[in-house]
């Protein structure tokens, strides 16, 4: 593939620290090799936002013979930097074990404001390891409510129980660091952070710089090697996981690759008229998408003929579901991008809250929905902590109810590779990172103008960041397909 002019000042540039802002499937992959190739007596580290994009990082530098370059994932670099092997480690610290261990007995009040704190105390925790903050003090508490806007009871909640809920995290955190309980990877990540390292590399190639976390860019801010921080500001959908846009937060020159080589012109034109037009109904004048698509006919609205191979991409998991078991209705192969069990459509978890909705208390497995009495507790308390899995699992049962066990098998008898599959099902967040020959957007699950124009109205409601996500979310699923695309109508 001949190189654009923009890759080739990319690859030319002579600063010490760069930002490229670069659109979907504008070739930015090929244009870091291309520089790293370039720069053969240089030592560099790749960091790639996880383990799927590292592992295919790695063999495009061995397929390209870079062996001046380390390719790693942000948490295995803190891993080894922070001797994370020290420490017990387990995937996530339960509500319920903060409330018997912490909450339950030091406060009076009811028990579901009680394990509404527990839950405060974890999520503040997991904010505070994802973020630049050194302290655990009122300024965390001030930064936490402005970047995750609580709801009115759990705000209330964090009034009044502010001092508690930062005397709690201190002790959990201090004990992980001791080793009297286990620890959560992203202990090991604050760890890093706070030892302030040096990272003895001349260059760092930053990739999917707009999900960065504030941890993981106060490390690089520090570092002395030559940066490039590389991303696309409209692909920023992971806000929810306290991802920021280091983008927009570091102060050098910015370069632009914004000829993508995955579509048309005619359908980048559109998606940049809707995006755009969604930013400024946002009244966002820092952000303009500029994009140019191939020079052929691409079909918009128009997925043609029969059996070919379509990818069904959703915003959500609960429309992702109800549009596969709408497909069950034919004799169609499926394939779901991810893996079938990473949607968590039926698991433990899910017969849980089924049984918990039923009211079969004894057929309960989940250790976590087991201490809820009813079904409606559980489902307040995932809206009061805006838990969107936990949601979308009490939509599920409370729609399908015990048909969910019927459908289920049916699906897990279509699923075959990606290759034989007639339809693929993603989510976008999923489909991040893909591109398919077909595309169809699940109608009425994406925003829309009306959507928007009615949110920016409601001035106590507005939440520019998730808005501004939401107008993201699209602008990825609409820039997978690189034949034809049934477009949300925005």
């Amino acid at each position: 593939m001949e190189l654009t002019d923009e890759q080739w000042a990319i690859i030319n540039a002579p600063e010490h620290i760069l930002k490229v802002n670069a659109v979907a499937g504008s070739g930015k992959t090929t244009t870091l090799l291309e520089y790293a190739k370039r720069r053969p007596k240089q030592r560099i580290l790749y960091l790639t936002f996880n383990k799927s994009s590292s592992d295919e990082m790695k063999k495009k530098c061995l397929v390209a013979k870079l062996d001046n370059i380390t390719v790693q994932t942000f948490h295995a670099l803190a891993y080894y930097h922070a001797n994370g092997r020290h420490y017990d480690l387990i995937n996530d610290l339960s509500e319920w074990t903060i409330f018997d261990g912490y909450v339950k007995g030091e406060l009076e009040d009811k028990r579901d404001n009680l394990l509404l704190i527990s839950w405060l105390i974890k999520d503040m925790m997991v904010f505070y390891l994802n973020s630049s903050q050194f302290y655990i003090d009122e300024a965390l508490l001030a930064c936490y409510r402005n970047e995750t806007r609580p709801q009115n009871k759990v705000d209330m909640l964090l009034s009044c129980y502010a001092d508690f809920i930062l005397k709690t995290i201190k002790t959990i955190l201090t004990k992980m660091k001791q080793c009297e309980i286990p620890a959560i990877h992203d202990f090991y990540l604050k760890m890093f952070h706070l030892s302030k390292p040096t990272l003895f590399y001349d260059i760092i190639l930053i990739d999917e710089a707009q999900d960065l976390s504030g941890v993981m860019l106060e490390v690089l801010k520090i570092q002395e090697a030559s940066r490039i921080f590389v991303g696309d500001t409209f692909q920023q959908i992971y806000a929810f996981r306290y991802a920021i846009n280091a983008l927009d937060k570091i102060d050098c020159l910015e370069y632009s690759l914004t000829q993508t080589f995955r579509f048309d012109d005619s359908l980048a034109r559109q998606i940049s008229k809707i995006v755009n037009r969604g930013y400024s109904i946002l009244n966002d004048r820092g952000h303009f998408l500029k994009i140019k698509g191939r020079h052929i006919e691409e079909r918009i609205d128009c997925l043609k003929g029969d059996r070919q191979q379509i990818a069904v991409i959703s915003r959500s998991v609960l429309k992702l579901f109800k549009e596969i078991a709408h497909y069950l209705g034919g004799d169609l192969k499926f394939y779901i991008e991810g893996g079938y069990e990473s949607y968590g459509f039926m698991n433990a978890r899910v017969f849980s809250v089924l049984y918990l909705y039923q009211g079969n208390f004894d057929k309960i497995s989940d250790q976590f929905i087991r201490r809820f009495s009813r079904f409606r507790a559980l489902r307040d308390f995932a809206k009061a902590s805006q838990n969107r899995q936990l949601l979308n699992t009490c939509d599920l049962v409370q729609t399908y109810r015990e048909n969910l066990f019927d459908i289920n098998q049916k699906i897990k008898r279509r699923i075959v590779s990606k290759e034989e599959a007639d339809v693929i099902f993603t989510t976008t967040h999923k489909a991040k990172g893909q591109e398919y020959q077909n595309v169809q957007m699940v109608k009425e699950d994406f925003i829309t103008r009306e959507q928007l124009e009615n949110a920016v109205k409601k001035p106590d409601e507005f939440h520019f960041e998730k808005l501004r996500e939401e107008i993201n979310i699209f602008y990825v699923a609409a820039t997978r397909a690189m034949d034809n695309i049934s477009l949300h109508k925005f």
